[in-house]
């Protein structure tokens, strides 16, 4: 059973990730308070950002967004009115996912996992599972080259709804693949597109520290 190397993530993200990844990595692992994390610039206007980062006027509200963020809020019991506006557009748009991309799905099962009403969200689930058994959302194979998704980007802790859908050998494989993939200079890599090497060193320090997090989680440090 392969496990990370904590020191090594440590100095990795010290010397390559952005302030707020920092910050998160001693939140979870450190022990540290929550307040430097709360601390951070709302907005993306006026930045430099990928281009795919492009707010529409006037177009729905996005699945990613609304479902990482509103899912992020009930994890940790917020309160707010416009985290009540967005769980109920959330339902009404899950109640009618017919088909949608791998990376709306993840962001509907993050708010799934931790919104309150707990009977609705597993039905919600249950109903999902033909969607999330289409053609190319899953990659089974740990080894799977390019942009993919593996089974913990659907069900990522011991506790997620959508888990059942896949066997013990399978996550097994994929916790074990993701350990391995630590790389020498103690962090991990994504594999999607970077736009710029700032980009990468920075998203690598999100991504590391949301790989340790995860195998810790699965009892993998």
């Amino acid at each position: 059973m392969s496990a990370p190397d904590l020191d090594a993530a440590t100095q990795f993200l010290a010397t390559n990730a952005r302030v707020l990844e920092r910050r998160w990595f001693e939140r979870v692992f450190g022990g540290a308070g929550p307040e430097p994390v709360r601390a951070v610039d709302p907005a993306i206007a006026g930045w430099p950002h990928a281009p795919w980062w492009v707010p529409e006027p006037g177009a729905p509200a996005s699945l990613i967004t609304t479902g990482l963020i509103a899912g992020t809020l009930h994890a940790h019991w917020v309160r707010h009115p416009w985290l009540d506006r967005a769980t109920d557009l959330l339902w009404r748009r899950v109640g009618s996912l017919a088909s949608t991309g791998p990376y709306d799905l993840r962001a509907v099962l993050h708010f799934l996992d931790h919104v309150p009403d707990r009977d609705r969200a597993r039905t919600a689930v249950a109903a999902l599972a033909p969607v999330l058994a289409a053609p190319g959302m899953v990659a089974l194979d740990p080894a799977a080259a390019g942009e993919v998704h593996t089974p913990l980007d659907f069900a990522p802790l011991p506790g997620s709804l959508a888990r059942d859908l896949f066997s013990e050998d399978v996550i097994a494989a994929h916790l074990d693949h993701l350990a391995a993939a630590q790389r020498e200079d103690g962090g991990w890599m994504f594999n999607w597109l970077a736009w710029s090497p700032a980009a990468e060193r920075e998203w690598r320090g999100g991504v590391t520290v949301r790989a340790l997090q995860l195998l810790r989680a699965n009892g993998r440090c």
